[in-house]
């Protein structure tokens, strides 16, 4: 080692031989700063005032020694070399200091031992105190790290020679323990389902290979052996010096019901919970290639109900979607469980038989005829029948594609217009034509059927069963005026609901509250086409009174049903600067035996912001009413959402602008990461609005939204008839989950 300045501490009563020490340690280079004593009280204010790096002591002096002098050492917590030098030391004693701590016994006949004993000496005191500043260092990143492993969301548990040895209370929640005894000697394969232990053991073994397993996804038990899906990425780690396993567990059960609920969107009709159009074609090319490769046949049934548009124009949409519904169901008892059913359009239905023969086609074709002339739908005192067309094509070797198959069945369909469903009599032949041509059954007017131009089958969109909005803006304001007038005073407006769907498996319901005016031909005009009337006839205020005493009603009724429903309902601007309406709203609400959390009052973001003193007094009197608050529109002003900080508001309803072309547009994602970052650092939840396609869904859970709403979920209608918490299918699975189809 380099030589430095050597404090040396003497413990000797003879000068002479402290001065031959001294000049033993300089003869090997030390520089040497000294002071000797001779007694207890001399060392201990030596000890006091002084850092000293190697202390000499004689072992035998008249009242002190060696022994008090290395006793004095240690009660000072000094970690430095203490070397016995002596003229004689008998064995015990030697044996006897060494074990107290004496580092070594030097000789003073003996001088050239000196300078090696101390060099060595020094080099293992600077060792030791490394490896003690280390195993400080060491001791406090472990104690982080226990506090990070210990405070995580995420479950995190070691595992040596197949059994627990460690686990944070994450993990123990998780699995249902109290507490780490319990889980100590369990092999983590109890922790995971029969069906995954191959895989589970399969991981384990490529744990030490040089490509480690990726986080995958497993059938987890609880202790109380209730089941959930969790996802585990293993590691191979060194704990307490030896090698083990880290497993981090993820409940992924919330996740998987969203993806399987997205998944089944992107497959179903919302509606009738069949198949949609996209899906319906898919398995039609999967059955044509399996028909090619074992020469087997299937039948496509094509369904083209006629009294649709009838329903629509004189009872509205609303009365439309409840005979697809029944539709629907009667599609699925008469058909069966082995058909692959599709709503293809909008008064479309589509059916894949497989695996019969001509013979059990035509009974099924005949039994749902039969069916359908059977039944009637039945609305506000006017019977329709359900009656329809049917065309058949047998799919076989030789048929082409799944656009031809479809092509020939609306063909044999178009052809059989415009005779209404009869049953088909049991004698009825069936013509066979050439293979992979229209199976169709002998009517007269079948004969002549048109030529096709193009295919006719457009793009399905969720649209196509929504009431469209009827514009009236030629009214003039007198007649406006008549018409709003009289729609408060003899109930001319009307209610609809849209659900609000949570994004991350919440079942609870959401509806918003949307106002619609009776036109005097029955259709129902949107409030967009007549506010601005009503803000400059001074209505607006006795509009919105109207609309939430209605709401609150309707609210009630489903509460006495025991639907535990929230109403989103909108306010106009004046709204907000009325305190009536306050009073109001307590009192319809404690007359209703509602719960205020139930109701959500709305505004829009401009209404909020140009008028701050007036909306942040109105919002915290509703909070003390007890019910919670909404931004609509909101997100086209970023720095809006700092001054919403310090108001109650529950909600931010993003603006519908941007969510369109949100999958194609990444400066709106970008923007919409910004906004979703922020509500979340305020605690406020964020709804995305005007949600109208698949894609989208996925982009919106990935950036973090809470809630959706939109046509894709369902158009705004007259019942409250969305299923928020039935289950959800996977794509393989062709039975209608409940929750796609309406309450009754």
């Amino acid at each position: 080692m380099d030589k430095k300045i050597l404090h040396l501490l003497i413990v000797d009563d003879s000068p002479d031989d402290t001065e031959l020490a001294v000049a033993t340690l300089r003869k090997a280079g030390y520089m040497i700063k000294n002071q000797r004593v001779q007694d207890l009280a001399s060392m201990q204010m030596a000890l006091d005032k002084g850092a000293w790096d190697v202390v000499l002591s004689e072992y035998t002096l008249p009242h002190f020694g060696a022994q008090l002098a290395l006793d004095l050492v240690k009660r000072a917590h000094l970690d430095i070399p203490f070397i016995v030098v002596t003229r004689n030391i008998r064995d015990p004693d030697l044996i006897k200091i060494m074990r107290n701590g004496a580092h070594d016994v030097v000789l003073k006949s003996q001088p050239a031992r000196l300078a090696p004993v101390v060099e060595r000496e020094l080099q293992v005191a600077e060792e030791r105190r490394k490896y003690q500043k280390m195993s400080l260092a060491l001791n406090e990143v472990e104690n982080k790290n226990r506090v990070i492993i210990e405070g995580s969301r995420e479950a995190i548990c070691y595992y040596q020679d197949g059994m627990h040895i460690d686990a944070n209370k994450a993990f123990l929640e998780m699995y249902g323990y109290q507490d780490l005894s319990e889980l100590e000697g369990i092999p983590f394969l109890n922790l995971i389902d029969k069906t995954d232990h191959a895989r589970f053991k399969d991981c384990l073994r490529k744990l030490n290979s040089p490509h480690p397993p990726a986080p995958q996804e497993f059938l987890a038990i609880r202790k109380d052996g209730q089941h959930f899906h969790a996802e585990v990425a293993i590691s191979s780690i060194v704990l307490n010096g030896e090698n083990c396993a880290q497993f981090v567990v993820i409940d992924v059960t919330k996740r998987k019901a969203v993806e399987n609920r997205l998944q089944y969107l992107n497959q179903h009709d919302p509606l009738t919970g069949l198949f949609n159009r996209h899906h319906f074609t898919q398995e039609l090319t999967k059955i044509l290639e399996k028909v090619k490769k074992d020469n087997s046949q299937c039948a496509l049934l094509y369904l083209d109900l006629n009294e649709l548009k009838e329903i629509n124009d004189t009872l509205g949409h609303a009365a439309g979607d409840r005979l697809l519904l029944k539709i629907a169901r009667l599609f699925r008892d008469k058909l069966g469980e082995s058909a692959f059913l599709a709503r293809f359009s909008g008064d479309e239905f589509t059916a894949l038989l497989h695996g019969m023969s001509d013979s059990q086609i035509k009974q099924a074709v005949t039994t749902l005829l039969s069916a359908l002339k059977e039944t009637t739908f039945s609305e506000s005192g006017k019977t329709f029948r359900c009656d329809g067309t049917i065309g058949v094509v047998l799919i076989d070797a030789n048929s082409e594609s799944a656009q031809a198959v479809l092509n020939k069945a609306y063909q044999t369909c178009l052809g059989n217009r415009p005779v209404k469903l009869a049953p088909i009599p049991a004698t009825a032949p069936v013509t066979r034509t050439p293979p992979g041509d229209a199976l169709v059954f002998d009517e007269p007017e079948s004969a002549n059927i048109p030529p096709m131009k193009e295919a006719p089958f457009p793009e399905f969109a969720v649209n196509e069963i929504s009431r469209p909005a009827v514009h009236v803006t030629s009214a003039s304001p007198a007649d406006w005026e008549a018409r709003l007038r009289n729609a408060l005073e003899k109930g001319g407006f009307e209610l609809a609901y849209q659900p609000i769907v949570n994004l991350h498996g919440d079942p609870a319901e959401y509806f918003e509250v949307l106002l619609r005016l009776a036109g005097r031909n029955g259709e129902l005009i949107h409030a967009g086409e007549f506010m601005s009337a009503a803000e400059q006839l001074g209505l607006l205020s006795s509009i919105d009174r109207w609309v939430i005493r209605q709401s609150v009603q309707s609210l009630a009724a489903l509460h006495r049903d025991g639907r535990e429903v929230s109403f989103f309902v909108n306010l106009s601007p004046s709204s907000l600067r009325e305190p009536e309406i306050l009073s109001m709203l307590q009192k319809e609400i404690t007359n209703s035996r509602i719960k205020p959390k139930y109701m959500v009052l709305e505004a829009d973001e401009p209404a909020v912001l140009d008028n701050p003193t007036d909306a942040a007094m109105f919002m915290q009197a509703v909070k003390r009413i007890g019910c919670r608050f909404s931004i609509d529109n909101f997100g086209n002003n970023l720095s809006a959402l700092h001054r919403l900080s310090d108001i109650p508001v529950e909600f931010l309803k993003v603006a519908g602008s941007l969510i369109r072309n949100l999958s194609t547009d990444t400066l709106t994602r970008t923007s919409l990461k910004a906004i979703i970052e922020l509500a979340k650092s305020m605690n406020k939840q964020t709804i995305a609005k005007f949600v109208e396609r698949a894609d989208d869904l996925g982009v919106l859970w990935n950036l973090g939204f809470d809630y959706v709403q939109g046509n894709y979920f369902q158009h705004a209608d007259a019942h409250t008839d969305y299923a928020f918490t039935d289950e959800t299918t996977l794509a393989s699975d062709t039975n209608t989950p409940n929750w796609a189809n309406s309450r009754r």
